[in-house]
């Protein structure tokens, strides 16, 4: 118990002594007691506790205490008001020294290494606008690099579907097991509704007609080799021979109508 009141004293007394004002006090306190303080220190080995304590009360009898406490304190004031006026003038001269005749100094023996606030000023404003611009950019490039990449992925989205949509529709004209050619053309010619078209030139083509060239299914019919050219007419029409296997084709047409 005694050791933490101990321990609790000194932290408080050393936080008392860290306040300016009652630091400094105790300071002058010492000074203006001196004579008090060297003597409790150096007492004559034959005066007894008795004279010891007489010798105090009369130091203290001698003197006004409320006087005396009033001096300190004044004391202390002006020594702290003179302490920090010192402090302040001694960053004066330093600030001074740093701020205006070291650069003026440099300037004179070394113009290179000073450039004036102003221009200083300037180049960082300038340096500012730039590393916001790159970093607009940056966030700009960063934006469509994001847009092409998703641009890219539809594409190849896109690219799938149709890949499979083609080879869906390539499926629907490949003959299974049980279809032979003959059963090809016809599924392909009911794809694009040209089974009536088909018919009506087979039977243009049966009785000698002519065969106008913008006819819409005429190219189609070519394709497939159902129809063949034989020879021109005019040049708006032509005569058409049907192959072996448009007459297939027809015959499997008439016999399933």
């Amino acid at each position: 118990m005694v050791k933490d009141f101990l321990i609790s004293f000194s932290d408080n007394f050393k936080e008392k002594t860290k306040n300016p004002f009652l630091g400094t006090y105790l300071l002058v306190w010492l000074i203006r007691n001196w004579d008090l303080i060297y003597s409790l220190l150096n007492f004559d080995s034959n005066l007894r506790l008795k004279d010891k304590i007489t010798f105090v009360n009369d130091y203290y009898n001698k003197t006004d205490f409320v006087e005396n406490l009033l001096i300190n304190i004044y004391w202390s004031f002006g020594l702290l008001i003179l302490t920090y006026l010192l402090v302040n003038i001694s960053r004066f001269i330093v600030n001074l020294s740093e701020k205006r005749l070291t650069p003026w100094i440099y300037k004179i023996t070394d113009s290179k290494s000073i450039v004036l606030k102003e221009e200083y000023e300037r180049i960082r404003a300038e340096s500012d606008d730039l590393q916001n611009r790159l970093d607009k950019e940056r966030e700009t490039k960063s934006r469509l690099e994001a847009r092409i990449k998703s641009l890219e992925n539809e594409i190849i989205e896109v690219s799938k579907i149709k890949s499979e949509t083609n080879n869906g529709q390539m499926d629907v004209f490949k003959p299974s097991n049980s279809e032979d050619r003959t059963d090809v053309f016809i599924n392909r010619l009911k794809a694009k509704n040209y089974i009536d078209e088909f018919l009506k030139l087979c039977l243009s083509i049966q009785r000698g007609e002519t065969i106008l060239n913008d006819n819409k299914s005429l190219d189609y019919l070519l394709q497939l080799g159902l129809l063949i050219y034989k020879s021109q007419y005019s040049t708006s029409a032509k005569y058409y021979s049907i192959t072996k296997d448009g007459e297939k084709v027809l015959e499997k047409i008439r016999l399933d109508i």
